[in-house]
């Protein structure tokens, strides 16, 4: 009683619910986080030692979504006529002359400390044919190092631990950053073979969106792996489930989790485990316009994660109690199934319990295979109209008629709950900053290219970078992670003219920032561009950059080291042209003044 089918098609369809039903819950395997395999298994309660932070361990054990009988949806608070801060900067004709004149002024300076060096102007290149071929990407530094973390990172904390091993906060020595330190042991206890684990690290090397944690490098010792990863220190997101969140705040979250979740589709990546415990919070602001906690979230655990392809669908039964889709207990599915994960928790958010319940496992999977879900709880009745659509189209049985995360982000409750409120706390003279970086980025030198593209990925982001993610997120507005040319150019036609762009080659800027000839500008191309490098390439920073490039310490940076991260990708030839323009007196090393020189101008 008070049961309704998500599609009442499908569940009329005999044979389909016959063959599902045939598959006893008490024989579902899955592979857990942590890869582990394990029974799907339904915990009471959340283990009591576990710290805020403690999904960072990608444990077994996945918690039970019943929430507080207190928990009360609030409905969303949508104030009318609010202008983004894109669209509140205004320029007129006058203003955009003077900003202009600014630019050019700051464009002539860059050309005379270029020429010192030995370059050319913004919006120009001395780079060949040859050389702008050559993809830069931050993948390139994400080394696997067959040494002990302990001379880079110290540990502070113990987060958490796992029947892999367990998650550390850490401190990296010389940047000061905090990170996670993810230990996997090395053991016949851990099912977790090594291919699995470096499919986890080559997945996360090839992911570069604010919405997806960044992982910084691994670690190959006797005894273990071990991932470096950025740290958040907001807890699970599980935590804010039993709180009265109001739907713009929620809408909040699952419009960064549905654009990281889109970018991973559009790179043929399916998660395979979305969860409450593998979503994190980053990081919690205050509202400038309601005063809620907004929530900046990072998908984490790729540990099931896989290359899909349209023409084969994965066999084995992977995910977690609560959050599997049934075409995963039928072993045929494709990325469909993580949106499915993603209508369980939007539920989860807004009535405060799991849309497939039971008392037992056998009871959980008999609802996930019908696709039933309860409507009559006084929070769905109370939930506006337009949430509850989204829900039933992301549970829809049939993976075929489920939304796609870009479909689903163009869903109109997103735009009815004002859910790009979180990107607004951005000061309007840090956009304008960042503007002005964007249309003044320049590079001459491949090598420069590489020298800044390890900085930005390896830096702290916590005050520097804020800004301009904000600004990557607002000029991005599919919400893909893939900033193209029309996005951005439409974002800077505000502060300047279309003569202007053009007499200064914008399609050249866009090319220069598009560091792996993609098309489109990645997350980390963006901050290479709107960051200013005066303000976050100190002394410090620099020299921690240097000795990477100088392992050995020897005070130059040595042609074979170079060499080595570009690996067989150049030729010898296009190889020695790139080093040879930096290495202007010949002796094959390029010393640290030589190297802040460049970057700096």
């Amino acid at each position: 009683m008070g049961q309704e089918c998500t599609t009442c098609k499908t569940c009329t369809d005999q044979e389909e619910i016959k063959a599902e039903q045939s598959i006893s819950a008490n024989h579902i395997v899955t592979k857990t986080a942590n890869g582990v395999k394990d029974k799907i298994h339904k915990t009471s309660q959340k283990s009591t030692n576990q710290t805020a932070t403690t999904s960072q361990t990608n444990n077994n054990n996945t918690k039970s979504p019943q929430i507080q009988k207190k928990y009360i949806n609030q409905k969303y608070k949508r104030k009318e006529g609010r202008k983004s801060t894109l669209d509140s900067i205004i320029f007129n004709s006058k203003k955009k002359s003077e900003f202009e004149e600014e630019l050019r002024q700051s464009i002539n300076s860059i050309h005379e400390r270029k020429n010192s060096f030995g370059g050319s102007s913004a919006g120009s290149s001395f780079l060949s044919e040859s050389e702008s071929c050559i993809s830069i990407s931050n993948k390139l530094f994400i080394d696997e190092v067959n040494d002990s973390p302990s001379k880079k990172y110290e540990i502070l904390s113990k987060l958490g631990s796992g029947s892999f091993g367990n998650v550390y906060l850490a401190r990296n020595k010389f940047t000061d950053e905090k990170v996670a330190l993810k230990q996997i042991k090395k053991s016949s206890a851990n099912l977790l073979s090594d291919g699995e684990i470096k499919d986890e690290i080559e997945i996360l090397k090839n992911l570069d969106h604010p919405d997806i944690v960044r992982i910084i490098e691994s670690f190959n010792t006797k005894n273990s792996y071990i991932l470096i990863t950025e740290y958040c220190e907001g807890g699970e997101l599980f935590d804010q489930v039993k709180n009265q969140l109001s739907e713009t705040q929620i809408a909040v979250i699952f419009r960064q989790l549905l654009s990281g979740l889109a970018y991973l589709h559009s790179n043929n990546v399916v998660h395979r485990d979305l969860k409450l415990e593998n979503i994190l919070i980053h990081e919690i602001e205050k509202s400038k316009t309601t005063g809620e906690d907004l929530f900046n979230i990072k998908i984490i655990d790729f540990g099931t994660a896989r290359i899909f392809d349209k023409n084969r669908k994965p066999q084995s039964i992977v995910g977690s109690s609560y959050y599997i889709a049934p075409e995963v207990l039928r072993q045929k599915y494709n990325k469909e199934c993580d949106l499915w994960s993603v209508g369980v928790i939007l539920y989860m958010f807004i009535v405060g319990h799991a849309p497939f319940d039971g008392c037992d496992d056998e009871e959980i999977t008999n609802n996930i295979h019908r696709g039933v879900y309860r409507k009559n709880d006084r929070r769905w009745i109370k939930a506006s109209k337009e949430v509850k659509d989204l829900i039933q189209k992301l549970l829809t049985y049939r993976p075929s008629q489920r939304l796609t995360a870009m479909q689903a982000l163009n869903h109109p409750w997103f735009k009815m709950t004002d859910s790009n409120i979180l990107y607004d706390n951005v000061p309007k003279s840090d956009v304008i900053k960042c503007i002005k970086n964007l249309l003044t980025y320049n590079i001459n030198y491949k090598l420069e290219e590489l020298f800044l593209a390890y900085i930005i990925h390896n830096i702290p982001r916590e005050k520097e970078a804020k800004s301009a993610i904000k600004l990557f997120k607002l000029v991005n507005e599919n919400g893909d992670g893939k900033l193209r040319k029309n996005e951005l150019k439409k974002t800077v036609l505000k502060f300047v003219t279309e003569e202007f762009l053009e007499k200064y080659d914008f399609d050249g800027i866009f090319a220069m920032m598009d560091g792996d000839n993609k098309g489109f500008i990645n997350y980390e191309e963006f901050l290479r561009a709107a960051l200013g490098r005066k303000n976050i390439l100190t002394d410090d920073i620099l020299s921690y950059a240097f000795s990477y490039f100088d392992p050995e310490g020897c005070g130059y940076i040595k042609k074979k080291k170079i060499k080595s991260i570009f690996g067989n990708k150049i030729d010898n030839i296009t190889f020695q042209s790139i080093f040879d323009e930096i290495d202007l007196d010949k002796d094959g090393k390029i010393t640290f003044e030589d190297f802040k020189n460049m970057l700096l101008y």
